[in-house]
């Protein structure tokens, strides 16, 4: 578990110097709440000093870089970005529940988070923060890690409708590079979405449609949504449901037609999810979050230093102590 840190101990002169958050220090944070079992401080500062490892006219800063868990109540976020500018951090990770949140908290925002309309990365731009979204990135790097799968030409599930949700359709469907879209649903042959909240889902069915992306929505609770789910589908679960012990898992993976995969974005220490073991128990091959938290946080770091994500992500694998290593990344 972390040392939760809560915005107000950055006005304790004595509390920033025994932690580290000096003038001139490369200093970083992820927000949330709850954010006691993030993973992100472990393997973000174990790639920082990766970096300070590796020699070079930058050593000495980076074996000064710390990064942080802070708690922080979704409406004080504003207030608390400003402050965090004041102080001198470099970069911000978000997670549940400040990533949509966060769109009205920056002075700029990069094609990937005004695609999805959701931030989970800030750096520092100008006089403000500058908003990215890295959760496609690190979702498409974890299919292609736990699976050798890819969303081009993929009929794609998603279930949930929040900002990981949104991040997550909106990279599965737009081409690479500026390409015209090659399926109605943009680079992905179909895209099906399921969600408890109509509201919520309606929304994010309703954007893609605006951005030219064909997809099908249903509530979690219909059970239309199961039957349409087509053989080979690559499904994604971008919802909480399954993570806490004795969680029911979020879909009856017996009923589903073969040749599919299941990719839970939540994790769990020292066991499978409950959808990820209901989904092997019925023969669907199935992987939990952590390769996908890997390649966004490295993606994240890429973003405020300029280093090579493959070779900070090889770092953070070691550190969560993950079996999954990157392929392809540098040593």
């Amino acid at each position: 578990m972390n040392r939760v840190l809560k915005p107000e101990i950055l006005s304790d002169a004595d509390e920033c110097g025994r932690l580290g958050i000096l003038p001139g220090s490369l200093l970083f944070a992820v927000f949330g709440k709850p954010i006691a079992h993030s993973k992100s401080p472990l393997m973000q500062n174990a790639a920082l000093a990766r970096l300070a490892a590796a020699g070079g006219e930058d050593s000495e800063k980076y074996a000064r870089a710390k990064y942080f868990a802070f708690e922080v109540d979704p409406g004080k976020l504003g207030e608390t970005l400003e402050l965090f500018f004041e102080k001198g951090f470099c970069g911000i990770n978000l997670t549940i529940p400040h990533k949509e949140l966060a769109m009205g908290c920056v002075s700029e925002l990069d094609a990937s988070a005004r695609a999805a309309s959701a931030c989970n990365t800030l750096a520092r731009a100008g006089a403000g923060w500058k908003g990215y979204n890295t959760d496609g990135f690190g979702l498409e790097r974890a299919i292609g890690d736990n699976f050798g799968r890819s969303f081009d030409g993929a009929d794609a599930v998603i279930i949930g409708a929040g900002g990981a949700a949104r991040g997550a359709a909106f990279h599965i469907c737009t081409p690479k590079n500026g390409a015209p879209n090659a399926f109605p649903a943009g680079r992905a042959r179909s895209l099906t979405l399921a969600n408890r909240s109509a509201d919520r889902l309606e929304k994010l069915s309703a954007d893609l449609r605006a951005a030219g992306f064909e997809n099908s929505a249903y509530s979690l609770c219909d059970e239309n949504f199961l039957k349409s789910v087509k053989p080979g589908s690559i499904i994604i679960n971008a919802t909480s449901v399954g993570l806490r012990e004795g969680d029911a898992p979020v879909a009856d993976f017996s009923s589903l037609p073969g040749g599919c995969v299941f990719f839970d974005m939540p994790y769990a220490d020292a066991r499978p999810t409950s959808s990820v073991a209901a989904a092997r128990a019925a023969g669907i091959p199935a992987a939990g979050g952590i390769s996908m938290l890997v390649w966004q946080g490295a993606k994240s770091l890429s973003i405020w230093t300029g280093k090579d994500a493959e070779f900070l992500a090889r770092a953070m694998f070691e550190a969560v102590g993950n079996c999954e290593t990157p392929k392809g990344g540098a040593a």
